[in-house]
């Protein structure tokens, strides 16, 4: 290094406490017009040797290496002052990646060690649905029963009676030896006040020559003068002589019809109808309820026939004020019990499963029953019915292991093939999980699983 302007005065810095020539000389170096601040650094070297840096540093904290003597020392670099390096994402990612792979190969095992290499296979077995019609002994007779309902209610018809002349007869007796013609409109006038007028002629015979006599008698008909209920006058209202001598008239019976005129209450079909209505359905819940209190355990009732029938003690048109409307339902029917007939139909349709689809075959559900009719010869009853049921074939528990025992080890075309081959069986499908090698079934049969469908 090129000797400085500084190198004397440094060296003197430097020098040892007892060189007293050194210690007496001034220093040189010279005044800058700015406050300047130097660091002397003191660089040891081997054999005694010193060299040295001179650092100044401005008032600004500027640092600058203004002289230095280190070429002529054996010594080893000048150590540096560590810096700290700054932080950055490419470190953190780092950090982060470095903690994630073994996260990663951690969960992989765990993956490896929960969930082992598995194989599912799918079975699809056949189905078949099963029908069958028949007529069974079953069931019995619920004896008819009545119920009953009343109810009374004003009328809301409308009568009008208009004005009538009561009629009656009249018996004209003869006490002459000679006959007598008596014309028709003759008048006649009873006790009552009321008059009475002849429709027809009359010709009364004479008097008999027997011993003792008989008048002879003509009876016409004969109505009142004036309209209303007085004209009907009793017998023998009319009873006075008329007309010429030893002629006598007499009402021999009441006379009747003669009416005032009025307006008055009558029964509408309607009083009847709308009285009805409710009282069936109240007695139709009435009915329904005692009909299933006649039931027993496990009974359904069937074939129930029933007759409404309504009364009534004025019938439409008649003068009523009220009138009262009974309805009354008279219930019977056949009863059976359901798992009974639930069973029988069962053992039919086995026999019939076992002779058209064989052995192995199970009934997947109850079979649907229905009741189509139900008669009965005295007391014994017979119910004809339809019933159907869906048939499956069945793998139990102790096949499914056997199967899986079948093809442990094999390939996947073995173990399909295999498969294929078993009765009952429409379609196999495999299905593998982990990552082991798929074309091999484990020989673990814990890690074979059977899944079974049935298509109906």
């Amino acid at each position: 290094m090129t000797q400085s302007k500084y190198s004397q005065e440094v060296r003197k810095l430097l020098s040892s406490p007892g060189d007293e020539e050194n210690k007496e000389q001034p220093s040189t170096l010279p005044r800058e017009e700015k406050e300047q601040v130097y660091d002397v650094w003191s660089i040891p070297g081997k054999k005694g040797k010193k060299g040295f840096i001179v650092i100044r540093a401005d008032a600004d904290d500027e640092e600058d290496i203004i002289d230095s003597e280190i070429s002529d020392l054996d010594t080893e670099p000048l150590p540096t002052k560590p810096r700290p390096q700054p932080v950055t994402y490419t470190t953190i990612g780092v950090l982060f990646l470095a903690m994630l792979v073994p996260l990663f190969c951690i969960a992989v095992q765990l993956y490896f060690i929960a969930n082992p290499y598995t194989v599912t296979a799918t079975l699809y077995t056949r189905s078949q649905q099963l029908s069958v019609t028949g007529t069974l002994q079953l069931g019995r007779v619920i004896s008819p029963f009545t119920l009953s309902q009343s109810s009374t209610v004003p009328t809301t018809g409308k009568g009008h009676q208009d004005a009538k002349q009561a009629t009656g007869f009249i018996t004209f007796y003869n006490g002459q030896s000679n006959q007598v013609f008596i014309p028709a409109g003759t008048t006649l006038t009873g006790s009552s006040g009321e008059q009475i007028v002849t429709d027809q002629d009359a010709t009364i015979p004479p008097q008999s020559q027997t011993i003792p006599p008989t008048f002879g008698q003509a009876t016409v008909s004969a109505h009142a003068i004036h309209t209303g209920s007085a004209g009907n006058i009793p017998v023998g209202d009319i009873n006075e002589s008329c007309c010429t001598i030893a002629i006598k008239a007499i009402n021999t019976t009441s006379f009747s019809g003669g009416q005032d005129e009025r307006d008055f209450q009558t029964v509408a079909k309607s009083d009847i109808d709308n009285t009805a209505a409710p009282l069936k359905a109240t007695l139709d819940q009435s009915m329904q309820n005692t009909v299933n209190g006649q039931l027993k355990s496990g009974e359904v009732l069937t074939s129930q026939h029933c007759t409404l029938t309504t009364t009534a003690d004025h019938q439409p048109g008649q003068e009523a004020s009220s009138v009262k409307v009974t309805v009354s339902e008279t219930c019977s029917g056949i009863a059976y019990n359901s798992q009974e007939l639930t069973s029988k139909v069962s053992q039919l349709l086995t026999a019939q499963a076992k002779a058209k689809l064989g052995v192995g075959y199970s009934m997947l559900d109850t079979p649907q029953v229905e009741v189509r009719e139900a008669t009965t010869q005295k007391t014994t009853v017979f119910l004809s019915f339809t019933a159907q049921s869906a048939w499956i074939y069945a793998i139990s528990p102790q096949q499914q292991q056997a199967i899986k025992k079948l093809i442990a080890g094999k390939t996947t075309e073995q173990a399909t093939e295999l498969l294929s081959r078993l009765p009952g069986i429409e379609r196999v499908s495999l299905t593998t999980s982990g990552f082991a090698d798929t074309s091999q079934i484990p020989k673990d049969i814990s890690h074979i699983h059977l899944a079974l469908f049935y298509g109906l």
